[in-house]
């Protein structure tokens, strides 16, 4: 009894047991298939299978029927996206990347937070910005190559055009403008789009264009043509039916039968073709089956002869070579002969004519060249024969131009022998002065090589003779004025006054910045303050400009004292005295600055410088109280009435233009041109050179 009272609890917990199993299997497995219906098919997204353009947006929604409804949004698996994907909100709006990325299908997923397993994905296209064509020009087009123009919007520098889905060359224009080329070979209807490529490449709307039958024509002109052998010829070609009228020129046959040039000029073989007769084309570039000949007969050319120098002058006496070319042939050989015979010349194989011994009956004789080829082809040259020329004429011409130039030339002695020495002269006077440059570096060195080709080479020499030979007597040296700038007005004053006034020479050169450097008179003071005038300019003035050391005689020679000793001109007083009367001059100034020494223009008056005392120079009292422009024309009527100027000045001059022994008479004439026209430099030059001793072409023992 006791044993079956145990054994009944048992199987009772036993099928507790049971029943507690199948119900955790139950449940167990009822579990999972519910969720699997949530994932698989309870949660949504929208919209479905979109584009999105570059740099665009596009809002995504999700049905989420999940506690809690939470999701999470990724694009291609990155959550919330990236730069190159593009990115997604919280609340699921998409923002396109500005460039697709290499694979441009995208997926977009919304999955659930609470249950990772649940999700809804689309795809999404990233294209382009879609390229709108609003219209194609012409709209019209004729079957022939053709070049259209796209007006529209979004076009990119690698957009295509595309005619009925076929890529066409084309050119970039900007944003809104696309040009294209393609060739239309039937009737019908051209639908023209624009392609922008991948990534993300998208094809835009398409405009369309009629096509008609061609009816291009082609012309050549001339259409007939003879040309010789080694020549050219230009043709031209009409294009009708077309607004493109260019075409492509080409010879039939190649090279062989000659070229043409993409103008139209045609040119011929070196070696005549067999047959002669060569085909030019010129062939549409609209339609290439669209051309028009021309026929050119090729020629060889004649054999002709030419003769150089086709004219000589020959002295008699003299010789000439001839040279003769031959074209047309490879044989260049010739005969040369002297019309009329020996009498009139002779002339060797080579072509070396020389005159007979005494002058033709005509001065004017022919000698010919012959091809040995063709002896009809000939060609001449004409040789005038001289007498010997006139030396004695010649010297007289040849010394003119010794003096009044740096040196004679066949072509200034001719001149000379045209004109006659006074309009020589004249024409010599008239010239204008050539005009001194501004050194770039400001180099004395670079002016002076400028000075020595400009003597050589102006236009202008009688002028530049003067210059010359008023710079040994009114001196500057580059020793002390070590810069172009600082040379430059006193060249310059000497180029301006070479055919002036000596008074207005000596005037501009005193107020010369040059000269005020060189010889001190710039910044020169009436005694004050310890200093006083400097004495360099006043004694120049004097012993080189005007009258020099000692006193002459109107004919230049020295007088004595009754011992016979030279007679000095003027004293150390007449030096500091002429030096107070040019007190006060000092340096200008450049416009809106200050400089020590400044060349740009002529000294000016200072008159806090100026000692306003009477003075005393060679025996005439400048009275006090004069300015200081007073005082320097007081002092140059002092020195232009001296007796001595004249003829100092004289001798100078006709020492560095035609001798440097001039007779005492010489000098008296010229120096009484000088002074009766008050300085006149014109005049005096004038009369240096046609001074009867100027003039004398047989020279005498002692002539200089």
């Amino acid at each position: 009894m006791k044993q079956s009272k145990h054994k009944a609890p048992t199987r009772t917990l036993a099928r507790f047991k049971t029943v507690l199993c199948g119900l955790i299997v139950v449940a167990l497995t009822t579990l999972p298939t519910r969720l699997l219906a949530q994932s698989s098919g309870g949660m949504d997204l929208w919209p479905q299978n979109n584009n999105v353009e570059i740099g665009g947006t596009k809002q995504f929604g999700a049905y989420v029927p999940l506690s809690p409804n939470t999701i999470l949004w990724l694009v291609n698996d990155v959550p919330g996206g990236n730069a190159t994907f593009g990115t997604i909100s919280a609340s699921g709006l998409y923002q396109a990347p500005a460039q697709a990325p290499v694979n441009s299908v995208l997926t977009v997923r919304a999955q659930s937070t609470a249950y990772p397993s649940a999700f809804a994905a689309t795809q999404l296209t990233i294209i382009r910005k879609y390229p709108w064509l609003w219209s194609v020009s012409p709209s019209s087009l004729l079957i022939a190559n053709y070049q259209v123009s796209m007006n529209g919007a979004n076009f990119t520098p690698d957009a295509v055009v595309q005619a009925n889905g076929v890529d066409l060359p084309t050119i970039y224009v900007s944003s809104t403008s696309l040009k294209a080329n393609g060739n239309a070979a039937v009737t019908g209807t051209i639908k023209f789009a624009v392609r922008l490529p991948g990534p993300g490449a998208v094809t835009g709307n398409s405009v369309s264009a009629k096509v008609s039958a061609s009816t291009i024509t082609v012309s050549v002109s001339p259409s007939v043509a003879s040309v010789q052998l080694g020549n050219s010829q230009s043709f031209t070609a009409t294009v009708s039916g077309s607004l493109n009228t260019a075409v492509t020129w080409s010879v039939v046959g190649g090279s062989a039968n000659g070229t043409v040039s993409a103008g139209g000029v045609y040119s011929t073989p070196l070696v005549l073709p067999n047959p002669s007769t060569v085909t030019l084309r010129a062939t549409s570039s609209a339609n290439a089956l669209v051309s028009a000949n021309a026929t050119i007969t090729l020629v060889s050319p004649p054999v002709v002869v030419t003769v150089a120098p086709a004219t000589a002058t020959v002295q008699l006496g003299g010789a000439k070579q001839f040279y003769a070319g031959v074209a047309g042939t490879a044989n260049t050989a010739v005969i040369w002969s002297v019309i009329g015979g020996s009498a009139n010349g002779t002339i060797n194989s080579a072509g070396l004519y020389i005159t007979p011994a005494t002058m033709p009956a005509s001065p004017t004789v022919t000698v010919r060249a012959t091809s040995v080829v063709d002896v009809n082809s000939t060609s001449d040259g004409i040789v005038t024969v001289t007498p010997p020329p006139d030396y004695t004429a010649l010297l007289a011409a040849a010394r003119i131009a010794e003096q009044t130039t740096f040196g004679p030339t066949d072509a200034l002695i001719a001149t000379i022998q045209q004109l006659g020495l006074n309009d020589y002269l004249g024409q010599q006077f008239a010239l204008p002065a050539t005009p001194i440059p501004v050194p770039g570096d400001n180099s004395v060195n670079t002016l002076q090589q400028w000075q020595l080709a400009s003597f050589t080479t102006a236009p202008d020499q009688l002028r530049q003779r003067v210059i010359h030979a008023l710079s040994q007597i009114i001196v500057v040296s580059a020793n002390k004025n070590i810069y172009a700038d600082a040379m430059l007005p006193w060249l310059n004053i000497l180029s301006q006054q070479a055919f002036g006034n000596y008074r207005d020479l000596l005037r501009d050169v005193t107020k010369s910045s040059s000269m005020g450097k060189y010889l001190d008179l710039a910044n020169s003071t009436k005694p004050m303050n310890g200093g006083g005038a400097n004495e360099n300019y006043a004694r120049e003035l004097m012993q080189l400009f005007t009258i020099g050391l000692w006193q002459l005689q109107p004919n230049g020679g020295q007088q004595e004292d009754a011992n016979g000793a030279p007679i000095p001109t003027y004293t150390q007083a007449d030096v500091a005295q002429l030096a107070l009367a040019l007190t006060g001059w000092v340096y200008a100034q450049p416009p809106g600055g200050y400089a020590y020494e400044w060349f740009g223009a002529p000294l000016v008056a200072h008159p806090q410088n100026h000692d306003f005392n009477a003075k005393t120079v060679l025996g005439t009292t400048i009275p006090a109280g004069q300015s200081v422009e007073a005082d320097l024309e007081s002092v140059l009527d002092i020195l232009m009435n001296h007796p001595n100027t004249a003829p100092f000045i004289a001798t100078r001059l006709i020492r560095s233009l035609v001798m440097s022994n001039p007779s005492l008479g010489y000098v008296q004439r010229v120096a009484e041109v000088f002074q009766d026209s008050d300085g006149d430099l014109q005049s005096t030059i004038a009369a240096i050179i046609t001074d009867v001793e100027a003039r004398n072409d047989t020279p005498t023992a002692t002539a200089g």
